[in-house]
């Protein structure tokens, strides 16, 4: 059996979901030192504002969940393994200490709801003229998460991934070189006390950021190491982040908020092209039946985040999910149990598709194993059929760098992931898109097509950099660095009887680690 097709599927459709759940992979791993005793964040005090207006600092000044000097920052990066030595290799030593406030604000959800969200606000200090005086701003987006205890600011080896090597990329590349660092866990996560997290729905995900620098800049004066803001502001993010990054440049272009510099990495900003490749497959069938739990809770996330934004994907959610399961996905995700008891306990079923899907009495008996019967699998056949029917009566030009979301269809679903898709906009700050060509999770035409799509629209010369990370060093070559940290990191990986090419490992380590270097180092030329 040939099983190009269905592994080639599932990659375009895991990038369909812009990394979703990405970062849940480990780091290539070392034997840890010993943990530093728990940090116990200090209790809020000060002015507190329960306007509910967006933007509002909850407590000003937001409490402070730890301090590292540069050798406790040198020793929590240690915790990480192999990804916080690199990432430290890659940074050089730290300049500044660095306090870790954890602050929330108010912001809203995806139907304009009140609610709020949670950060952390980076502060260096010290005596280092690079820890002093007026500084950049820059504000950095995590990955996706299925766990809701995503907590920017935490080092802790045991926390998310998603959030453990943003922290740490943050911390080390940008805040401990003097650099204010704003990193917002994203409304749904950690403290928030919105019910949902609005997976890929830019214009949320862009006010989210923005209220979040609303209101950390608030506290500058406040904190008891004051800052002063240097008027520079610096966006960048990974994956999800990379997503977000773009949305929130793009918003605050249109909202005359001036945008220094920003760095989009790894990001899915072309989203309709990965959902229009994917389900409009031959091997789709094949494909979507092999998706695991975390595929199906990475769906069903998005999924909520559309019908909350938009009201239209059903009516009831037994309209999408089988009865057994329709009561309770659109609180599932993100989620405080590990994704293997949801299974256990019957909140997720065994399958995502029935076997009543058209086209299953045609597959091999070995591929008829990953069905299950409408009782034990997730989507009901009716919805996914009249969606793929619509792909195949109203094909779309998403690969077109003129016009790539001018088509005329007639799903709901379809329409919010158009509706997402990022290119509808020129940028007029310097941008970088970094990603790397093996990248299976999000693939690296996100980056070319984006590109292609702002050069038709007429994009200031040299304004848009791509980089490919995954490719040889070439002569005077400004992103030296970050492409041999790829190469280091790939090393690393073989070296520990890892398979770099794997998809996660891939996306989650190597990428990573040459793209967020490759941002700091193209931010370089605009401090």
């Amino acid at each position: 059996m040939n099983q190009t097709g269905p592994i080639l599927l599932l990659a375009t459709l895991l990038a369909a979901l812009g990394g979703c759940g990405s970062g849940g992979s480990a780091p290539v791993a070392a034997t840890p030192a010993p943990s530093p005793a728990p940090v116990t964040p200090t209790p809020p005090t000060g002015v507190a504002d329960t306007s509910g207006a967006r933007g509002a600092l909850l407590f000003n000044p937001p409490p402070l969940a730890q301090s590292l000097d540069p050798a406790g920052l040198v020793q929590a990066l240690g915790l990480l393994g192999r990804t916080g030595a690199q990432i430290l290799s890659a940074a050089g030593q730290p300049k500044c200490s660095i306090d870790f406030h954890q602050f929330e604000y108010s912001t809203v959800g995806v139907g304009g709801e009140t609610t709020t969200a949670s950060g952390s606000l980076m502060v260096p200090n010290g005596t280092d003229p690079a820890c002093s005086g007026k500084r950049p701003v820059l504000m950095y987006g995590h990955g996706s998460s299925l766990q809701r205890n995503v907590r920017m600011g935490d080092l802790s080896p045991n926390a998310p991934y998603s959030s453990t090597s943003a922290t740490a990329a943050a911390a080390a590349l940008y805040a401990a070189q003097g650099y204010i660092v704003i990193a917002p866990n994203y409304a749904g996560y950690d403290t928030s006390t919105l019910s949902y997290h609005a997976h890929h729905v830019a214009e949320q995900n862009a006010k989210d950021m923005i209220d979040a620098l609303t209101a950390a800049r608030k506290a500058f004066a406040k904190l008891p190491h004051p800052v002063a803001d240097s008027g520079k502001l610096f966006l960048t993010g990974y994956s999800e982040g990379g997503y977000v990054t773009m949305a929130t440049q793009r918003a605050m272009q249109a909202a005359g908020i001036s945008v220094t510099a920003a760095a989009p990495l790894s990001g899915n900003y072309a989203e309709s092209v990965s959902y229009e490749t994917s389900l409009g497959s031959p091997d789709l069938l094949r494909g979507l039946a092999q998706l695991g739990a975390d595929a199906m809770l990475d769906l069903t996330l998005q999924f909520t985040a559309w019908q909350k934004a938009y009201g239209n994907l059903y009516a009831a959610p037994s309209e999408l999910y089988q009865p057994a399961y329709a009561a309770s996905m659109e609180t599932l995700a993100p989620t405080l149990l590990p994704i293997n008891r949801l299974i256990a306990t019957g909140k997720l079923p065994p399958h995502l598709l029935a076997n009543d899907m058209p086209g299953y009495a045609g597959l091999p008996a070995a591929e008829q194993a990953a069905y299950g019967t409408p009782d034990t699998s997730l989507l009901k056949s009716a919805y996914l059929t009249a969606l793929l029917n619509d792909i195949v009566s109203h094909p779309c030009p998403v690969g077109s760098s003129t016009a790539p979301l001018d088509c005329a269809h007639a799903h709901p679903m379809r329409a919010a992931w158009f509706k997402n898709d990022l290119r509808t906009w020129v940028p007029t700050a310097p941008l970088l898109m970094c990603g790397g060509n093996g990248d299976g999770v999000v693939p690296f035409n996100n980056a070319t097509l984006t590109q292609a799509y702002f050069n038709a629209h007429g994009v200031g010369a040299g304004l848009v950099t791509v980089l490919d990370v995954d490719t040889p060093v070439l002569a005077n070559d400004p992103y030296a660095g970050a492409k041999n940290l790829f190469a280091e990191t790939r090393r690393l990986v073989i070296a520990a009887n890892g398979n770099p090419a794997d998809p996660d490992t891939y996306h989650d380590s190597l990428a990573f680690a040459g793209c967020n270097v490759a941002a700091r180092d193209f931010f370089k030329a605009y401090q």
